[in-house]
């Protein structure tokens, strides 16, 4: 009995301590068009691909990632399943700022949904959603979040006078040269990445 157990854990150690990617294969996945500048503007930051949580605990330590508060004027941070509540600085300024916007326009917030992603992070979310890239985000770096353009207040509906007033903000701030933003229908989201400005 005791040498089942032994092996059983031999076994597992091996099984847990395996990468759900491989990171030659994750770089050779060549982005959209419409999201390379996505993928460039999140490298700007110095930041390099997070691979797992030891290297955004590493950025932590840094001072590089500044926590995301589950609750500010404008936003709120859902429960995070598959990221982490850290950016850079001026994402998270950033993040910020489009929340002030929205509540001053609207007196309503918005849902943030995800934040930063390990390529590990990512592999988890793959098995449960087909749409999670198989390459690098910019959630990958830690200057990206997505915001749901379905739920507004708490409330899981759709909303189109909040979607289109959350969609202005986005395009302001797009102008601005502050960020890229793309819509993902699958995952009724916005996908905001930072650049340096």
């Amino acid at each position: 009995m005791r040498l089942l157990f032994l092996v059983f854990l031999l076994f597992f150690s091996v099984f847990k301590s395996q990468k759900c990617y491989d990171l030659k294969t994750v770089l050779k996945v060549e982005p959209t068009e419409l999201y390379k500048p996505h993928l460039l503007a999140a490298q700007n930051f110095g930041v390099n691909i997070l691979e797992s949580t030891k290297a955004v605990d590493k950025y932590i330590a840094k001072g590089k990632f500044v926590k995301v508060k589950k609750k500010s004027r404008g936003y709120r941070l859902q429960t995070l399943e598959y990221s982490r509540p850290y950016l850079v600085k001026k994402a998270r300024t950033t993040l910020e700022n489009m929340g002030n916007k929205f509540a001053t326009e609207t007196k309503s917030f918005f849902v943030v949904s995800s934040v930063t992603r390990t390529l590990e992070d990512q592999c988890r979310l793959r098995k449960v959603n087909s749409n999670a890239s198989l390459g690098i985000s910019s959630h990958n770096y830690g200057a990206a979040f997505d915001i749901s353009y379905v739920r507004f207040d708490h409330k899981l509906k759709v909303n189109t006078k909040l979607e289109k007033e959350l969609e202005k903000i986005l395009e302001y701030y797009k102008n601005l040269g502050r960020i890229f933003y793309v819509k993902e229908k699958q995952q009724s989201c916005y996908h905001v990445t930072v650049r340096k400005y």
